[in-house]
């Protein structure tokens, strides 16, 4: 029977637990979600509701305590941590609020550096780099470092560098939690075209209205699990997250 494409994320009832005994705080309880190829989800709550922590778990970043997470349908319970490195950067793009871009790099090798850890040879990846740079708009700045560029650049760099090596998944954490109302604007327009353009799945958690309102679906999550279901017998909130 036909199940139609795979999806880009697929998530089981995640629970994350930091410490143990009375300490113990579950930063995520039991969420589930899915994200077919091209989908746009925000994730909202206010701070310490679990957000940073579920994107982590879904990008990879962090292992679950309990619960399965698939990327473009690899089980990462089933990864060592090697494999898992790789499958971070063939397969998952990631765009943070402080950008994370090396400063002793140009733009242009920042963008293409998850090609060049790939093996990618430099001139291709280079190439591929400066054809990434020219649809944000950063075409004219390749040659720049971090440091001489504003802030909306470099977060534009930072989707670029996120979309080089074609994800099935970007995972974006407060994206526009650094820049102002104009460069978080320009900003969102950009994720939601190349999204739109390339096909590629978005996970993105935000306080911003603007950009929830743009998704395609919003999940809203509160003391680690959705919004709704009770917090009970656990130590909540006491994860500090943006």
């Amino acid at each position: 029977m036909y199940r139609g494409p795979m999806p880009a994320l697929q998530a089981r009832d995640l629970h994350k637990r930091y410490g143990d005994g009375e300490s113990a705080v579950d930063a995520v309880r039991g969420i589930s979600l899915e994200l077919a190829a091209g989908e746009f989800v925000a994730v909202v709550g206010p701070s310490g509701c679990g957000k940073s922590t579920l994107l982590q778990l879904c990008g990879g970043m962090d292992r679950p305590t309990a619960g399965t997470v698939a990327v473009d349908g690899v089980d990462l319970a089933g990864l060592d941590d090697e494999a898992l490195t790789a499958l971070r950067r063939d397969r998952v793009g990631f765009v943070f609020q402080f950008f994370n871009l090396l400063p002793t790099l140009t733009l242009a090798e920042n963008i293409a550096l998850p090609l060049l850890l790939a093996g990618v040879p430099r001139g291709a990846g280079l190439a591929r780099a400066e054809e990434g740079a020219r649809r944000v708009g950063l075409a004219h700045r390749l040659e720049h470092y971090p440091a001489r560029v504003s802030g909306g650049e470099l977060q534009r760099a930072a989707v670029a560098r996120a979309l080089v090596h074609r994800p099935a998944l970007v995972i974006a954490d407060e994206p526009t939690g650094n820049l102002d109302s104009d460069n978080g604007g320009r900003v969102l327009s950009l994720l939601l075209e190349l999204n739109r353009e390339t096909g590629v799945a978005v996970l993105l958690a935000t306080h911003d209205q603007a950009l929830a309102a743009a998704a395609d679906r919003v999940l809203r999550l509160r003391d680690g699990a959705e919004a709704g279901r009770p917090a009970v017998g656990v130590r909540v909130g006491a994860v500090t997250e943006t």
